[in-house]
């Protein structure tokens, strides 16, 4: 019994050391002592079998129940990862991912038990409110190491012991602590910092942080997931329209969602390219009355005797600044004449018959001095990059009746783009 006993003591001695980083002659670091009431062990119970045992035959077996260990952070360790909690994942975090993993997993695969490794000299129990456990794709076991306070050898036990159970280190980097997750959690493929595009003209960007297929089909399933780790929620409008795409977004720490925007732009969609009805829609937006089919006079006929009036189709005024529009048809006399009106302090239009929306409205706001450049302009972006769209047309800043931007297009934009850029303060509009 005595020698039992000594070989009880000795083992535990050499656990220790390996346990705790011990230094030469066994002894054990203070920092990571373990105080013995932090060590819960059930006792050793011998039972024997058969008659009493007599000094000349041993006839019984000896039946051993193995300890059970349960780990527990010694005080001095507490008090270093203290100075950390701020920057370290929440509790309520820990609860969100939980919740987070089993829409990612399937539920019967997440187990909800206590981690129990058990051999024939030894059994561990971890705590599976400070480590706890998460079901894999593949039929493994996660064991979340929260807080990187699970040591080097209870590690090891594990792994040698159990080689399904992966264990990730807990990190205060949200994005980082969700990477490690996806990259045990046995998908088919992972993608960090994926970037998504969403038709040509308009043009939605989406960034997150991962991209998830749970299998080689999910793609055609429209089973593909994304997963941000941000604070800040994407807009529901997004969310429904990656869905509606086939891409479920997965926010496990958002706790702030991004609201609409009171609507102060405009977004005019033209319809064709009938160049009276461009002009006159130009500037009815821009707040500008003009006289159609007005005759310009040249002479004076009280000065010269002579009456000379060149037709322009539109003529107006905006600024102190006279303006004429007018079609040249390939007569040089006529082109003539409208040299002559600028001379007279017109700023003239000049149309031909094979000018499309995007020339009459360049020509005409050229030469009212406005951006004349037909090009791909930002309508909506969130702060962080995550999102951003994009359309090409003529964009006039301060130009809509309540100072806010106008965005003149022949772009067609469908209903769920209507819908996006409505959160960010447009209204659309189909002249």
């Amino acid at each position: 019994m005595k020698q039992s006993v000594l070989l009880v003591r000795t083992v535990s001695v050499v656990l220790a050391s390996l346990l705790f980083g011990a230094t030469p002659g066994l002894a054990v670091d203070p920092r990571f002592a373990l105080s013995p009431e932090l060590i819960r062990k059930s006792a050793v119970s011998v039972t024997r079998t058969g008659p009493p045992a007599t000094s000349s035959k041993k006839t019984g077996r000896k039946k051993v129940r193995h300890a059970t260990v349960t780990l527990h952070a010694a005080s001095e360790r507490a008090d270093s990862t203290s100075s950390v909690a701020g920057r370290s994942v929440t509790a309520a975090d820990l609860a969100n991912l939980n919740l987070f993993w089993q829409k990612l997993v399937p539920p019967s695969a997440t187990p909800h038990k206590a981690l129990l490794v058990r051999s024939d000299n030894f059994e561990l129990a971890i705590d599976p409110v400070r480590y706890p456990t998460m079901g894999t794709t593949d039929g493994k076991t996660i064991l979340l190491d929260t807080d990187g306070s699970l040591p080097p050898l209870v590690r090891t036990l594990i792994q040698d012991q159990d080689p399904s159970v992966r264990v990730v280190t807990g990190s205060a980097d949200r994005q980082h602590l969700v990477g490690a997750l996806l990259a045990a959690g046995g998908f088919y493929s992972v993608d960090e910092q994926p970037v998504l595009r969403f038709g040509t003209d308009p043009l939605l960007t989406v960034r997150t942080d991962f991209k998830v297929e749970r299998s080689a089909d999910s793609v055609l399933r429209n089973e593909v997931t994304l997963v941000s780790a941000a604070r800040q929620g994407m807009p529901p409008r997004v969310v429904d329209y990656l869905g509606h795409h086939g891409f479920d977004l997965l926010e496990p720490f958002a706790d702030r969602v991004a609201t609409p925007v009171v609507a102060r732009h405009r977004v005019v969609q033209v319809q064709g390219d009938q160049q009276g009805h461009v002009v006159d829609l130009l500037l009815d937006l821009l707040g500008v009355q003009a006289e159609r089919n007005r005759r310009i006079e040249l002479f004076n006929p009280a000065d010269t005797g002579i009456s000379l009036q060149v037709a322009a189709e539109r003529v107006f005024e905006r600024n102190g600044k006279r303006y004429a529009v007018a079609r040249f048809n390939g007569d040089p006399i006529a082109y003539t004449l409208y040299r002559l009106l600028a001379t007279k302090g017109y700023r003239v239009v000049i149309l031909e018959p094979q000018d499309t929306f995007r020339l009459v409205a360049a020509k005409l706001l050229d030469r009212m001095e406005l951006p004349s450049s037909y090009r791909p302009h930002l309508l909506a972006a969130e702060p962080g990059g995550r999102y951003s769209l994009e359309m090409s047309g003529f964009l006039l800043e301060n130009s809509a009746p309540d100072g806010g931007a106008l965005m003149v297009t022949d772009r067609p934009v469908d209903r769920s783009m209507r819908d996006l850029l409505f959160d960010h303060g447009y209204q659309v509009q189909e002249r």
